[in-house]
């Protein structure tokens, strides 16, 4: 009678990455809301060329323009707070280093 064949652990290893590791990037590619096949078409070199085109939903409207001009300027306002702050802790921090090295 022949003897059964044995995996090793290496070969186990590649013979699961083989299924698992496509089965993962599709299901990646999916949750990120891109197509895994245009994906590996870019990868690959595809002759084809797609073309971009914007669905009615991706069309930016005035109140979303608004909300993100709102938003940019809120977070412009968030910037400057705290580069103030960091330059009133840099100086702080000098003096406090001044007042180390003179005692």
């Amino acid at each position: 009678m022949a003897r059964k064949y044995k995996t090793t652990g290496c070969a186990r290893i590649f013979i699961v990455l083989l299924i698992v590791a496509p089965l993962a990037f599709f299901a990646a590619s999916y949750i990120n809301g891109s197509d895994p096949m245009d994906t590996l078409r870019g990868l690959f070199g595809s002759e084809e060329e797609t073309s971009v085109s914007m669905r009615h939903e991706d069309r930016p409207d005035k109140e979303s323009t608004t909300d993100l001009q709102d938003e940019l300027r809120r977070l412009q306002k968030d910037v400057d707070y705290y580069k103030v702050e960091a330059e009133t802790y840099k100086k702080l921090l000098d003096e406090c280093q001044d007042a180390r090295i003179k005692n």
